[in-house]
């Protein structure tokens, strides 16, 4: 895919994203909290602002792949359409 195409992406889902690891950390947080008595952080430490962010891209190139396999498939039954609609 073009750099135009993941730029344009990567403007669209960042903030969407950056939110949905968010709250997913912070349900992971009260889950721990609730189990062990003590803060995710106090026992993670830096450890956990390494998960949140590995977290994120992850998040992130998973919905970038599949924003662009979505394009492609657009991208191919629009040529076939054309294709088909010249041969009649």
């Amino acid at each position: 895919p073009s750099f135009r195409l993941y730029h344009f992406a990567v403007k669209l889902i960042w903030k969407r994203m950056l939110v949905f690891t968010l709250l997913f950390w912070l349900g992971v947080a009260g889950v721990y909290y609730v189990v062990n008595e003590t803060p995710v952080w106090q026992e993670y430490g830096w450890w956990l602002l390494m998960m949140v962010g590995g977290t994120y891209f992850l998040l992130m190139d998973v919905k970038l792949m599949l924003m662009i396999m979505r394009h492609e498939e657009k991208k191919k039954w629009k040529r076939y359409r054309l294709k088909n609609k010249f041969e009649e």
